[in-house]
């Protein structure tokens, strides 16, 4: 059995955005504009930093209540630590991390939104997600058991 079926990734690194320049300066301020206000809001979800890694609070995501082990992956490199059953934990995740959905038990990452990807994609594989918690990365560790509560947006240490 293949725990996580077809690629990383698909096609060519499309490498760094384009230049605003090229847009008329209407346009080119919208679009600084939106940019700006996308990273405020991706910075305040890591301004409520957890405290301790007993419970960490963050947003229900995807409903479902799913006990496990943590699986810390920090990006595509690190996608073969993965085993059937793991509670995902990440920064965050991208079109890429979809081949690991069917394999995880629930997810946890430190950054989202209720339409970010990670709980779209949570939600479409019905698996437990807790999206935005700030720093679960950080405070949580390989191996140690969860509960993930997606009902709630919490998650619970058994360690």
């Amino acid at each position: 059995m293949e725990a996580h079926p077809g690629a990383d990734s698909y096609g060519k690194n499309p490498g760094p955005p384009p230049s605003f320049a090229a847009f008329p300066p209407e346009v080119r301020y919208m679009m600084e504009a939106l940019i700006w206000a996308t990273n405020l809001v991706f910075a305040a979800g890591h301004d409520h930093a957890q405290k301790n890694d007993k419970e960490l609070r963050g947003i229900a995501a995807s409903p479902g209540v799913f006990t496990g082990s943590v699986r810390i992956i920090m990006n595509e490199s690190e996608f073969d630590k993965l085993q059937p059953g793991d509670v995902l934990v990440c920064p965050i995740t991208s079109p890429v991390w979809s081949v690991l959905f069917p394999s995880v038990g629930a997810l946890v990452t430190d950054t989202g939104g209720i339409l970010s990807h990670p709980a779209i994609i949570a939600r479409e594989y019905r698996v437990p997600a807790v999206v935005a918690t700030g720093n679960a990365t950080s405070l949580l560790h390989d191996g140690q058991t969860v509960i993930v509560d997606g009902n709630n947006g919490v998650v619970r240490s058994l360690d």
